[in-house]
């Protein structure tokens, strides 16, 4: 019952009272505003979801824009410049192969707004009908301006199909109006219709597609976990079967009379190679090119890489990073992750490695790290499903955090007076709410300043340049890595770390009750086990930022003012100091 009957979930555990009523304004409703502001009402987005979509085709063998006719067609159907007659015709033909109309996030979005009823309470107040319409308007205009932008690829695909598709069974001889198996076993008379039912089963099955989501996965929506939790589901179920569906074409034959004898036919062996090299180009080699390309480009070493991993924001840790360096040499990062869309297949793997390049170098150390690898690779990949969505974690920082991030940044400060603190709080949920890329928008602002004016300075003292922005609206925004800001950062988690790990000896010994010499022994090692990684922790950041060019000098200071002058000697030397 729990497993099949979740289809809604508010109902099921809340009945429709005044908890239902509760769950749905406090948490269904937000997390619906939220995740319509961060995508259909942010225009920047529109542009990257745009171009992350053509890798869809890609990764089915298929060159986004190569195929003009495909193109010429798409656009024909979704009637960008002008309804016609002949473009309609076209787009209801797609509808009923099941081809348009089923963009994941869009669907994940409005199942959602259903659920919370959006719009229709304050649709009831007169004074605000005319509000709410126009308001509705402008939403539907977005929604469909972000459903054509996935049509427009899956119309692609289906026509990049059907034309690979007739073309490779023409030149082996099929005959139309003749029976013959397909690649499942599964009898099929081969015609025109077929070649057209079969290129939308393509798509519907290897395009990230909404009507294919599970009642399952579409139920979590109604949890205060997870942002569109179906596309990364969608990505996984279609990823897999585009590389079944490619080993079933490659070794697909039929046999056929030729020459007066009988022989086997491999018609789908190139496109099932295609589909295989789109795959593997897609989700593996355009990446590594990418990072491999900035590596020689910018003359950037691996062991800048590994540093780099060190210093970067904590959802960027494991993404794929593109290298580059400003003008006077320092180093700085594109987030290839932000564009990609196979990033859920990929981002495990990368975490893997991750973790065995920064394991130690005996056998059982780095099985180790590989199986902690496995562990974090696990949960990224179940982050987007078992997360906090948008809404929850700014409600979550306030109410359960006190005033704290996920990452430990504060919110307020706590010796501050209790109306300063709700206007920091209101505003940390507000942020969570707000469309239009409105931090992106307030950066490409700041680089439209002039140079020697101190408004192109944000209040942390940085400085934008337009270009760079600019190119930010295509996910392709280089940051900077500055390892100086964040050792602070550094140095407060060592020392939390160092208390944390003298407590679990206090913690285990000092208890009350009876305890044996065994125990104790048992508790100062497990204690400075915890100790050694903390400290190891802090050696490999001391190094990375070292490779990036702070100076030791600058780290002793560090270290000196926070009261580790001892420590920083005995980590600079790489000697650990147990309790």
């Amino acid at each position: 019952e729990t497993l099949t009957g979740m289809g809604n979930v508010q109902k099921s555990f809340l009945g429709d009272g005044f908890a239902s009523q509760l769950y749905q304004n406090l948490i269904l409703y937000p997390k619906a505003t939220s995740q319509m502001a961060k995508t259909i009402l942010a225009p920047f987005t529109h542009a990257r979801n745009f171009l992350s979509a053509g890798a869809f085709a890609a990764a089915n063998g298929l060159i986004p824009f190569a195929d003009r006719e495909a193109v010429k067609q798409a656009k024909n159907a979704l009637q960008i410049f002008g309804r016609t007659k002949q473009g309609n015709e076209l787009y209801q033909e797609m509808l009923r192969y099941g081809v348009v109309n089923t963009q994941v996030q869009v669907g994940d979005l409005m199942r959602i707004m259903e659920d919370a009823g959006m719009g229709q309470r304050l649709g009831e107040i007169k004074s605000l009908k005319g509000m709410m319409k126009k308001l509705g308007q402008f939403k539907r205009f977005a929604q469909d301006a972000y459903t054509a932008e996935d049509d427009f690829w899956k119309i692609f695909t289906w026509f990049g199909e059907r034309g690979r598709i007739g073309r490779s069974l023409d030149k082996e001889g099929f005959i139309k109006g003749k029976k013959y198996l397909d690649i499942d076993g599964n009898e099929f008379i081969y015609n025109d219709e077929w070649i057209k039912g079969e290129a939308a089963n393509i798509v519907r099955n290897q395009v990230p597609n909404y009507s294919y989501v599970s009642d399952f996965i579409k139920a979590l929506r109604q949890l205060p976990l997870g942002n569109f939790i179906a596309f990364p589901a969608e990505i996984l179920r279609t990823g897999t079967n585009i590389i079944e569906r490619g080993l079933k074409e490659y070794n697909y034959g039929v046999r056929m009379m030729k020459d007066g004898k009988y022989v086997t036919v491999n018609p789908f062996r190139s496109i099932g190679l295609t589909r295989l090299t789109g795959m593997a180009l897609t989700t593996t080699a355009v990446p590594y090119a990418a990072v491999e390309a900035g590596k020689a480009i910018y003359n950037v070493s691996e062991d800048e890489i590994n540093a780099m991993r060190r210093y970067v924001a904590k959802w960027s840790k494991n993404s794929t990073l593109i290298p580059l360096r400003d003008k006077d040499g320092k180093l700085e990062y594109i987030d290839f992750s932000h564009m990609n869309a196979y990033d859920t297949l990929t981002r495990p793997v990368q975490t893997v490695i991750n973790a065995v390049q920064q394991g130690r170098t005996d056998n059982n150390g780095i099985m180790g790290d590989f199986m902690l690898g496995l562990a974090e690779a696990t949960k990224e990949l179940g982050e987007p499903f078992i997360s906090e969505s948008i809404w929850t974690e700014a409600l979550s920082d306030i109410v359960m955090r006190e005033g704290r991030t996920r990452d430990g940044k504060s919110i307020w400060n706590p010796n501050d007076k209790t109306g300063n603190k709700i206007y920091d709080g209101m505003g940390h949920l507000i942020e969570s709410q707000l469309p239009f890329n409105w931090k992106q928008m307030g950066r490409l602002g700041l680089s439209m300043k002039p140079i020697d004016s101190k408004g192109r300075f944000d209040e942390y003292g940085n400085e934008y340049e337009f270009g760079n922005e600019a190119l930010g609206i295509l996910g392709m925004r280089s940051v900077k890595i500055d390892p100086k800001k964040s050792l602070n950062f550094k140095i407060t988690d060592y020392k939390k770390g160092i208390r944390n790990s003298r407590n679990l000896f206090t913690r285990s010994v000092l208890k009350g009750g009876p305890i044996t010499p065994e125990e104790i022994i048992d508790a100062y090692i497990y204690a400075n086990e915890a100790l050694y990684n903390v400290n190891r922790d802090m050696y490999e950041d001391m190094r990375a930022a070292k490779i990036l060019g702070t100076s030791s000098d600058f780290i002793e200071d560090r270290m000196r003012n926070r009261g580790e002058r001892r420590s920083f000697n005995a980590l600079t030397d790489g000697k650990f100091r147990p309790l």
